[in-house]
């Protein structure tokens, strides 16, 4: 089963150690991606917050959006929190 997760719980995870980024509502654990990316540190620019903007950029070829998808980890879901 799929799992669902706060923006709240997603921002925890914001450092080079612990990195999730959300990508259209989707949730990604990208921690042993850090220092593969080919853009250096920029990927740390919206850690534990959303890169959707970011990720479509133009600098990305599009293999990103397969590779990304081994990262998933589940959903982003709002609460009432959140609004």
């Amino acid at each position: 089963s799929v799992k669902s997760y706060t923006a709240k719980e997603v921002a925890q995870h914001a450092t080079r150690d612990d990195c999730w980024i959300i990508l259209d509502n989707k949730v990604y654990d990208v921690t042993s991606y850090v220092d593969e990316h080919p853009g250096g540190d920029a990927i740390l620019n919206h850690a534990g917050a959303d890169s959707t903007e970011g990720f479509h950029g133009p600098q990305h070829p599009t293999r990103v959006f397969d590779i990304i998808e081994d990262f998933y980890i589940g959903n982003l879901v709002e609460t009432s929190k959140d609004k």
